[in-house]
């Protein structure tokens, strides 16, 4: 199950990041994924079973998790069309070519992390 191994890093990351903010409780955790990532083949229910399963005993269990898909964008290889990946897309939606230069970009980035900041 590669998609627990990238939640378990999420949760370190998120960890380390709660150790600077002693005092205040996680709250949220905001995730965008790549949609040619295999992750985005996930629905957004097991992803989050998947990262409760991951964050089990952690600080960051209790956080809620947000996740959003980032549409990835792929040049065909064979006639040149430009389109983006919809989760069904698997070829040039023009030529079917299966040769397609995607965007470059991490399957996964926490693109934030919100705190609450506890009373005295």
């Amino acid at each position: 199950m590669h998609e627990l191994q990238l939640l378990k890093e999420v949760v370190r990351q998120v960890e380390e990041r709660c150790q600077t903010q002693p005092g205040n409780s996680l709250s949220r955790i905001r995730l965008e994924i790549d949609s040619h990532s295999h992750l985005a083949s996930h629905t957004p229910e097991e992803l989050q079973a998947t990262f409760h399963f991951a964050a089990q005993g952690t600080p960051v269990d209790s956080a809620n998790l947000d996740i959003h898909v980032r549409v990835s964008t792929g040049t065909c290889q064979s006639c040149e069309a430009v389109f983006d990946r919809a989760p069904e897309t698997y070829g040039c939606p023009h030529c079917f070519s299966g040769d397609i230069a995607w965007e470059d970009h991490p399957e996964l980035i926490i693109t934030d992390i919100e705190f609450v900041e506890r009373e005295p």
